[in-house]
């Protein structure tokens, strides 16, 4: 992310543009000058610090260890006298749309490479090693932990990055933990530590010097924001800029860029007559877009930190839905689109059916709640998903289902957090949230099973519906859910050894479980429902994956006492069912 190229440059060609520093000391050294130092945290980026075990990353993480690993982080950084606070994306902006697909397009070729391999039998390790490009496990909540150690700011109307170096900004923040060399770009004076570069154990990490940069190319603040637009970013595409890279003199290509940039008037700003002069420049010899100034504007706006150009009126329903981390709701309410995207699903095979059917009956569902109230204003959703093996990342329009036998709550009183009020809509929040799953469940029967499991059933009610789940399979995810919630004999995240390979069925069915029960917990959180409704997929891939075989031939079972809990058990097909045990 970020400017293309720019994290090597800084690494192996701009003198002093990296340098270790160990993040404790330097926030107790500052903690004597000023308490309690500002340190903001892009969460994003931090998938990748806490998903960097690649063998157990194919595994389908181990989701519980991680969550304590996170925890231990924050919770050493505040203990050294950091006052943190988190920003996490938002739905994708409309700016970026086009560079968002194209990504998620490219996950997609990436994850069927793995799955490939994975099919083939190649051991994990050698997988691991050999696909550096692959994606991180988001459907770990992060946020969930970060909420404990600070603030967490959903940015929705904005890009997540500017907000995140405007807040930066306004509030003297000593340092920001990222892995986006736009933060290089924008103006303020903190501390730039590299999320890629964080040793867990020491927490030394590399800071990337932003003052050295900006020595070297010899440009104001303004003049930055051009250089790394025509760098490459995701505003300028690097395709778009090359054939003017090789148009420059030189062979340094970020000195040349900055040379440029030096040679432009920009004293009184971008004019619309500087901006035209520019793309001219850029795009000479070829064929200029109909946007191109548009974008060129776009991504000089990107990197103002200038609060004024954020601020805008926001009326009180879409405050209390961005205060209450509630941005799914809000894009059923704003028309905006839902992204919906895929973690090792293949569509080229039917056998877990299709990943898009499975989760558009959910989100119509929940979509039919939201607005049951307010059909005047919207019978529909839109939702950025993939729907085929052949067919690209593109905006759906979902109209919603509608319950007809359970009335909802108004959309106040469904969030509200009135203690009396929760109490007494919890029942009919929960007869919601069966019916977006099953019209079929007996609502008693769901309520006698524990709160913390009642979205793990309800995920293996719909992933069996759907013959995505064979029924062992689904045994088996809610025996290691029960496990991993309640601390059972064999929760201890330490004593797993990895696997040596993974079955191919089973390495797809642990992620689609996860992506299936994300949506669900979301629905849960919409409907206002208790954390032990909306809380982290409990799952342990390594556990998974060792027990698999064991409970494929029946040499395991499920306890006795968790026999009530299997209401999925109906659904099963049971040709599928007599063919899995034969």
């Amino acid at each position: 992310m970020g400017v293309r190229n720019l994290k090597t440059y800084m690494n192996k060609h701009l003198k002093n543009g990296v340098y270790p520093v160990w993040m404790l000391p330097a926030i107790r050294k500052a903690a004597k000058r000023s308490r309690q130092p500002l340190v903001v945290i892009d969460l994003m980026a931090l998938f990748g610090l806490f998903c960097s075990d690649k063998k157990s990353m194919l595994c389908g993480t181990r989701v519980r260890m991680i969550e304590q690993q996170a925890d231990e982080f924050f919770r050493r950084l505040k203990e050294a006298g950091a006052r943190l606070v988190f920003f996490y994306d938002g739905p994708p902006q409309q700016a970026k749309l086009t560079t968002w697909t194209k990504r998620q397009n490219q996950k997609y070729k990436d994850m069927i490479a793995i799955m490939d391999a994975v099919d083939q039998g190649q051991p994990l390790h050698k997988i691991a090693n050999k696909y550096s490009r692959m994606p991180n496990n988001t459907c770990i909540k992060l946020n969930h932990i970060a909420r404990k150690h600070g603030p967490l700011i959903i940015p929705y109307s904005a890009e997540c990055d500017q907000e995140l170096a405007v807040y930066a900004q306004q509030h003297k923040a000593f340092a920001i933990i990222t892995n986006d060399t736009d933060f290089l770009i924008y103006e303020g004076n903190w501390h730039l530590w590299y999320v890629d570069d964080i040793n867990l154990d020491t927490l030394e990490t590399l800071e990337y010097n932003r003052d050295a940069l900006r020595r070297e190319m010899d440009l104001n603040w303004p003049g930055m924001a051009l250089w790394a637009t025509l760098g490459g970013n995701d505003f300028f595409q690097y395709d778009t800029v090359e054939p003017f890279h090789n148009s420059l003199n030189g062979s340094n290509k970020f000195g040349k860029l900055a040379q440029y940039v030096r040679s432009l008037p920009l004293g009184n700003g971008f004019s619309k007559g500087i901006v035209k002069q520019i793309v001219q420049r850029v795009y000479e010899g070829r064929p200029i877009p109909e946007d191109a100034e548009e974008c060129l504007a776009q991504s000089l706006y990107f990197y103002s930190t200038n609060p004024s150009l954020l601020s805008r009126p926001m009326d009180p329903m879409e405050a209390f839905l961005i205060e209450e981390e509630q941005t799914f709701v809000l894009s059923i309410l704003k028309g905006t689109a839902h992204n919906s995207t895929t973690l090792f699903f293949d569509f080229r095979s039917s056998q877990l059916g299709n990943y898009f059917d499975i989760i558009v009956p959910l989100i119509a569902r929940t979509a039919g709640v939201i607005l049951y109230h307010r059909q005047h204003e919207g019978t529909d959703m839109k939702v950025l998903a993939k729907r085929g093996h052949l067919e690209p990342y593109a905006e759906y329009t979902v109209p919603a289902i509608f319950p007809t036998d359970i009335t909802p709550p108004h959309l106040m009183e469904l969030l509200s957090q009135d203690a009396t009020l929760q109490d007494a809509l919890k029942q009919r929040k929960l007869q919601l949230l069966r019916w977006v799953c099953s019209d079929d469940v007996d609502d008693g029967m769901l309520q006698a099973i524990p709160s913390k499991l009642v979205t793990t059933v309800l995920t293996l009610v719909t992933l069996v519906r759907n013959d995505a789940l064979l029924l062992f399979e689904a045994d088996l995810l809610l025996s290691i859910a029960h496990d991993e919630l309640n601390g059972g004999m064999n929760s201890n995240p330490t004593i797993e050894r990895y696997p040596v390979r993974v079955d191919p069925r089973a390495f797809r069915v642990a992620f689609l479980f996860q992506k299936v029960y994300s949506h669900i917990a979301r629905t849960a959180k919409s409907f206002g429902l208790p954390a032990d409704y909306c809380c982290s997929v409990p799952y342990d891939g390594h556990r998974f994956h060792n027990c698999y075989a064991g409970w494929r031939s029946g040499q395991w079972t499920m306890n006795e006492g968790q026999q009530g809990w299997r209401l999925y058990a109906p659904f099963a097909n049971q040709d599928r069912v007599a063919a899995a045990v034969a």
